[in-house]
């Protein structure tokens, strides 16, 4: 049996809201620099289950792609360099 490590909450749930904001600022610039293609969305989206599975303490063994990691670290930037904030928060 593989012993998977379970984040605190507090960590999870800062991890889901910047991948939200992460899908709509790549909704909302899809001609910039850096934006994420409709793979990479399910990829993300696919984290966001396994985050949500986290929550209900089902662990799992999802691991995030370096290239869209590193998407998701240059959005995260932009959107701090910007002062972007999404509609809906």
């Amino acid at each position: 049996m593989k012993n998977y490590r379970m984040r605190e909450e507090d960590e999870i749930i800062k991890r889901l809201m910047l991948l939200h904001t992460v899908l709509q600022w790549s909704t909302v610039h899809p001609g910039l620099e850096v934006t994420l293609t409709v793979g990479e969305r399910i990829m993300v989206n696919q984290e966001r289950g396994a985050l949500f599975r986290e929550l209900e303490n089902e662990p799992h063994n999802f691991v995030q792609s370096h290239t869209v990691e590193a998407k998701i670290t240059r959005i995260e930037y932009l959107i701090k360099r910007h002062n972007w904030k999404p509609k809906d928060l």
